[in-house]
């Protein structure tokens, strides 16, 4: 049976197509804010075309993300943390938790077999700390392969705001006043992301050290994830393609006896 998951996020839209487990393709694009719409439907057709399908070979579509009802062609809806979930103990089935960090939120989601226990998500100034990491790296002119290079004393010692990036960002445009090397800057807001992220990581639910499945668009940072993990003590899982964990787990549901919920 052919199914897909449609993952429409805060700044992408990501389409996963399997059949019976194994992916057909994968395609991600902008989000088109509010032409997300059309955003989601240049995803799934650019999906399609990668698998060699007609949609009409598709038995079941679930979509996920904070846009899913813009893919009004899905058979149902699911919630992030519930995608996540199942990706994460498809792709590794002793996983313990799953830490889900995007553009615009990061969740922690403690699992039990395939179910989801509970979730914590970031608020307020720990919310947009992917798009802030994709600004910053234009502002510095460093770029995103740049910022995911850096070493991991690349800071200097220099230090920015770790409570809100607001406040990180004019510490940042402080230090550049001050002409210090652009990559000090740029070392110092990886560490100050890290402590941010780690508190959310930390509120209310603490993944365990081994067993906790990394998903989002921030794993193609790798200085990132390891600051995040040296921060954190975690040994993050971080599976192969896992910007795309959410569509991926919108798929499997979707795949699923009964699995995909109904239309809302």
């Amino acid at each position: 049976m052919v199914t897909a998951g449609v993952d429409a996020g805060f700044e992408s839209v990501k389409v996963v197509v399997l059949e019976d487990g194994k992916v057909l393709s994968r395609a991600l694009g902008t989000s088109g804010g509010l032409e997300r719409k059309k955003a989601v439907l240049a995803v799934w057709d650019e999906a399609l075309k990668a698998a060699g399908i007609p949609a009409s070979s598709v038995a079941r579509t679930v979509a996920t993300g904070q846009g899913k009802y813009d893919a009004d062609f899905a058979d149902g809806c699911v919630t992030e943390p519930i995608a996540d979930g199942r990706a994460a103990s498809f792709v590794f089935p002793e996983a313990e938790s799953v830490v889900d960090i995007g553009a615009d939120q990061a969740r922690v989601v403690p699992l039990k077999g395939d179910g989801v226990l509970q979730t914590a998500l970031s608020q307020k100034c720990s919310s947009g700390i992917g798009a802030f990491i994709r600004h910053m790296a234009g502002r510095l002119e460093i770029g995103l392969d740049g910022l995911g290079a850096l070493a991991p004393d690349a800071c200097g010692g220099k230090t920015v705001n770790d409570g809100c990036i607001v406040f990180a960002e004019l510490d940042a445009l402080e230090l550049l006043n001050q002409n210090v090397p652009r990559k000090e800057v740029a070392g110092a807001l990886i560490n100050a992301m890290a402590v941010r992220l780690n508190s959310v990581i930390q509120d209310k639910v603490v993944p365990p050290r081994d067993g906790a499945v990394l998903f989002g668009g921030i794993t193609k940072n790798a200085a990132l994830v390891e600051a995040l993990k040296a921060r954190s003590g975690i040994n993050f899982i971080v599976p192969e393609h896992a910007e795309y964990g959410c569509a991926l787990g919108a798929a499997l549901i979707a795949a699923d006896e009964g699995g995909a919920a109904p239309k809302q």
